[in-house]
């Protein structure tokens, strides 16, 4: 069976398409990886100039910027900041107007921005969800950040799962068990950890492509008929190119993902993986990891997923005749859930979402949004937070899949 099994990769590899596919893996990940440090802004005024610098040095002269809000999340820092909001909005009103010096704004509004951006939402409206104005948070109020933040989940949770209690309390429980304080560290903006989840998909979507032809094209070429008449039988061809299908799968994906983390947090600087997921997303993000973590995480879904789509349609191609309805049906597996999350919407779209294999990489329907969001799907009696369902469902769909791709492929008739 070793045997065959090295032979059959030998002949996907060989392959044109397969090798133009598993390139174009290794040039996205380095692409996706580059790419969101390209949309760096730093602009200050010289010489009553506005000087604009894109790139990597205005990266670097962001985190310089900011650097009065790196470490730990006090308390005492979050009034601080405060006061210069106030001291400026007493002269000038409004941050953005073109009376504020542009300078004046580099100096004592951007350094604290990302901390007073989640003052701001823990200080929000308990009824309406309406954060206030910065004029109308006290120093008291920045005192009381972290009691706020626990007030605020269950505040939320009222807003946003108001028919459903039992949600409602799972939420609190979780957000009991984030630790306080928070950190943060410039340089590494939500942005970034979209482009994980984009890189993630791409890598799924050419995996399905090598997959698909994998049964259905001997099928093309009558070459299926002589290789079931020899002594190897059809359940060991089927788990030969079972293996070698995920085989390719896993080999990607490993090298793929440790070129994209090594060269994006490189770039940005590894000590932004210890940001809080709080400080970066939402005050009140459920799960107590910081970015290095979740990026973890969002690869363990992304690999989780990856196999899932990899085992599906390898039972498409055991059940379609040709390579051309195999890859249609392919490309619409990788596509689907997108599509239906964003039109459908509403339950019914969350359901489709979390039921497909490829589910959890995509466009909003992705894990990485999941993970900051509050959105808890009914599974029987329970309300389950639908992260745990974008993990565990495509994990028990990988054994299902391989075997009614067997089952299908053994059934065939010659």
């Amino acid at each position: 069976m070793w045997k065959l099994y090295r032979q059959e990769l030998k002949r996907i590899l060989r392959t044109r398409s397969t090798l133009l596919f598993l390139a174009a893996a290794l040039a996205l990940s380095v692409f996706m990886a580059w790419v969101p440090v390209t949309f760096e802004r730093y602009a200050y005024e010289e010489n009553g100039k506005e000087i604009v610098i894109k790139g990597p040095e205005a990266l670097a002269l962001t985190k310089q910027m900011e650097a009065p809000s790196a470490g730990e999340v006090t308390p005492e820092k979050l009034a601080q900041g405060l006061s210069f909001y106030h001291k400026n909005l007493e002269i000038y009103d409004d941050f953005y107007n073109e009376e504020f010096p542009l300078n004046l704004r580099v100096q004592e509004i951007y350094p604290w921005r990302p901390l007073m951006m989640r003052l701001r939402e823990a200080m929000a409206d308990p009824v309406s969800g309406m954060a206030p104005e910065y004029t109308d948070i006290s120093a008291d109020d920045a005192l009381a950040f972290y009691d706020r933040c626990r007030s605020h989940i269950a505040d939320l949770m009222k807003l946003e799962q108001k028919n459903n209690p039992a949600a409602q309390q799972t939420a609190v429980q979780m957000y009991e068990k984030v630790r306080t304080p928070f950190y943060y560290y410039p340089g590494y903006g939500s942005n970034v950890a979209e482009y994980e989840g984009f890189c993630l998909f791409l890598l799924m979507f050419l995996c399905v492509m090598i997959t698909a032809p994998l049964f259905c094209c001997e099928y093309q070429t009558g070459a299926d008929d002589i290789l079931r008449s020899t002594r190897h039988g059809r359940r060991r061809l089927a788990l030969v190119k079972i293996l070698a299908a995920l085989s390719i799968g896993i080999a990607a994906f490993i090298p793929c993902m440790v070129i994209f983390q090594l060269i994006s947090n490189s770039l940005f600087g590894w000590e932004c993986r210890q940001t809080s997921m709080q400080i970066l997303f939402s005050v009140v993000s459920l799960l107590d990891l910081n970015i290095g973590q979740m990026q973890n995480l969002v690869m363990l879904g992304g690999f989780v997923t990856l196999l899932s789509s990899i085992s599906f349609v390898l039972f498409l191609s055991a059940a379609c005749k040709n390579t051309t309805i195999a890859t249609g049906l392919a490309i619409a597996s990788a596509l689907l859930p997108s599509l239906f999350y964003m039109l459908i919407g509403g339950s019914l779209g969350s359901y489709l979402r979390v039921l497909l294999p490829s589910g959890g990489l995509g466009g909003s329907n992705a894990l990485l949004y999941a993970l900051t969001d509050f959105e808890f799907l009914k599974v029987g009696p329970l309300s389950v937070w639908t992260p745990w369902l974008l993990l565990i469902i495509p994990a028990l769909e990988i054994p299902l899949f391989l075997f009614l791709t067997v089952r299908t492929y053994c059934r065939r008739s010659m």
